[in-house]
């Protein structure tokens, strides 16, 4: 099996680096822009260590999957490129609506989501620091995993990346986006590791905010396939030193995943009539940051 990989940030750098020590064959995609950088090489320390150069290509051609690491934001963009280049896509961006949209555009039997805990952070000198292991999750956009993603888990697996199949995707990633809105823009706004949330105020606003996700994912009869505040709490034990990648977006002053995290949890909740203040008001507080950055 070959895989490329599009969008080597902290994640996407972590993933390519354990594939590649697992003996999976993986290429980078990456346009002119992006191409001078991995030339040379990926760094990755902490939990994983890897140095190395990896092939490069503009196009997935040959591959059998895809996987996108690219922010939530940045898809729209390159929805022609992922209809052109015709291959069976790995939504890995955190959020809400991914999945959906490359369903309408390349068939649901082409795409794939995969969630995880594992927490990475960029350097200033480029590297990446693998901070958390997590748990890793990958299924199918709709009904039981093919033989396909069987295969790939399996070179998940070979790299240590320890992943779970699931016939349900949508409730694991909602799961996800409940947690990440308990803890990504709470951290985010206190300017604070993940392990800081687990007592105190901050505590307390990440908890609130992890029930109404809950709530909003209760009305819209999505089954989560574990309870959000626990697996919060585990992430923040497991990530305490981490950096989630939302406050490493504001302390860069890029933008944030905030529209496709809280932005659709508020949303949904006041079109299912389902009251979300604290997510709301973090909302607001981290598109003030945005904005003034």
């Amino acid at each position: 099996m070959r895989i490329a990989l599009l969008g080597t940030g902290a994640l996407g750098s972590v993933l390519a680096a354990r594939l590649v020590q697992g003996g999976n064959d993986v290429v980078l995609v990456a346009d002119e822009s992006r191409t001078e950088k991995l030339q040379r090489g990926l760094q990755v320390n902490g939990l994983t260590e890897f140095s190395g150069i990896l092939p490069l290509q503009t196009t997935p051609d040959g591959c059998d999957w895809l996987l996108l690491c690219t922010k939530a934001w940045q898809l729209e963009p390159i929805l022609p490129r992922l209809e052109e280049w015709n291959v069976a896509v790995v939504a890995c961006q955190n959020g809400l609506g991914t999945v959906d949209t490359l369903v309408k555009l390349l068939g649901a039997k082409n795409v794939a989501g995969f969630v995880t805990g594992h927490g990475a952070a960029q350097q200033a000198d480029g590297s990446v620091l693998h901070a958390g292991e997590g748990y890793a999750v990958i299924g199918a956009a709709t009904g039981a995993p093919t033989t396909s993603l069987r295969q790939l888990r399996n070179a998940f697996d070979a790299g240590r990346i320890d992943t779970a199949l699931t016939s349900y995707l949508q409730g694991e990633l909602w799961l996800k986006a409940i947690v990440n809105n308990g803890i990504n823009p709470v951290a985010a706004l206190a300017g604070v590791p993940n392990g800081a949330l687990r007592e105190g105020v901050l505590r307390n606003q990440a908890q609130a905010a992890c029930h109404e996700g809950a709530a909003v994912a209760t009305v819209l009869k999505i089954t989560l396939p574990s309870d959000p505040w626990q697996r919060a709490l585990e992430i923040m034990e497991r990530t305490a030193e981490n950096h989630c990648s939302m406050l490493q977006d504001l302390e860069a002053g890029r933008r944030t995943e905030i529209e496709a995290i809280t932005g659709v949890i508020v949303t949904s909740g006041h079109e299912a009539g389902v009251a979300t203040p604290v997510s709301k008001a973090l909302l607001r507080a981290v598109r003030k940051r945005e904005t003034s950055s």
